[in-house]
């Protein structure tokens, strides 16, 4: 999907580049080639979308909202995503389904994100599946909160800079899953362990802002086994 430009003046400058980024569609995280990408196979690919929230009119006061998820889920519990989810058949296209779940799941209203656009599919082959990040901005933080505490544990927000933010030194890992590098990890304040597929979105999302990725001198972290499952 490509979105309509933002009407001029309406977003801060540091939103920009990621924005028109958003907006022409281009790759977010970039995955090696894989023989196993569902575009390819024979079953079906599951579509699914994430809402990817920004907001602040500056960068000394941005916000990401996160989620952690239920402990009770099947799949992945007591991890921490971005608002989002799979499609459903009504869905009009991924800003639909990034936007519904993110209701669903948090409360938002949508009237009140400025969509920025949707950055290209992100193939997952051991899930036949493709997410698409979808930008949102909003200048201030937006009243959400937890709508069905079997899906969702809490909501986060976290900052973009500053002390405990996902740019804090102290707070930015190497992660290890058994003693095998999986990429970077945010320790960031009250427990919220972000790693994985999120913590990628997360530092393209930070790099495409301009600011730095973790650097590869960061301590190594094994993630804890309550966050892996």
């Amino acid at each position: 999907m490509t979105a309509a430009p933002p009407p001029a003046g309406s977003l801060p400058d540091f939103m920009n580049p990621l924005s028109e980024r958003a907006r022409r569609g281009e790759v977010l995280v970039r995955r090696g080639e894989d023989p196993r990408d569902p575009g390819g196979g024979p079953e079906a690919v599951r579509r699914s979308a994430v809402l990817l929230l920004i907001t602040g009119t500056s960068l000394g006061e941005a916000e990401v909202v996160l989620e952690e998820r239920g402990h009770a889920l099947r799949s992945q519990p007591g991890q921490f995503s971005l608002p989002g989810g799979g499609a459903d058949p009504g869905d009009r296209d991924d800003v639909h389904t990034a936007l519904r779940e993110a209701q669903e799941e948090t409360g938002l209203d949508p009237r009140q994100v400025q969509v920025l656009g949707a950055f290209a599919p992100i193939p997952m082959p051991w899930r036949v599946q493709r997410v698409t990040p979808v930008l949102g901005w909003a200048p201030s933080p937006l009243p959400l909160g937890v709508q069905d505490p079997v899906e969702v544990e809490r909501v986060v927000w976290a900052r973009l800079t500053g002390p405990g933010s996902l740019t804090d030194p102290a707070h930015r890992r190497r992660g290890l899953l058994r003693g095998q590098g999986v990429g970077p990890v945010f320790e960031l304040p009250e427990d919220a362990f972000v790693w994985g597929f999120t913590a990628m979105i997360l530092e393209q999302m930070l790099v495409g802002l301009g600011l730095d990725p973790a650097p590869p001198g960061s301590p190594p972290r094994e993630i804890p086994p309550e966050r892996r499952r």
